[in-house]
């Protein structure tokens, strides 16, 4: 197990949101240089130091934040964003009656 310095779990939490918003709508807005560089540099130094990621490459910068937050979140030591989740119960499933009625006949309109 890797211990995340303070500072770089503190990038991990700011740019978490890039990690969610994919999942959700497989969609990151808002995505700038200085975030990049962030990212590159926490793959670089936790995950994999040979690993090359390109700026201009939109399906990279994706690979790069799908790459780097499963890998964060897949880590036994990281469950910050789990606690904060209310656990939400199935609701009830009531079944209601069905009620059958005579079939309407088709008309000609008026």
């Amino acid at each position: 197990m890797i211990q995340i310095s303070p500072e770089d779990l503190e990038l991990f939490k700011k740019h978490f949101h890039f990690y969610e918003s994919w999942k959700k709508s497989a969609c990151i807005r808002n995505y700038g240089k200085q975030e990049y560089n962030d990212m590159v540099y926490l793959y670089t130094k936790y995950v994999d130091a040979k690993q090359v990621f390109n700026h201009w490459c939109s399906s990279c910068r994706i690979e790069l934040v799908e790459y780097l937050y499963r890998w964060f979140v897949n880590e036994t030591h990281t469950t910050w964003y789990k606690e904060d989740q209310p656990v939400e119960e199935a609701p009830a499933i009531i079944e209601e009656p069905v009620i059958e009625n005579k079939p309407i006949k088709r008309r000609r309109k008026k």
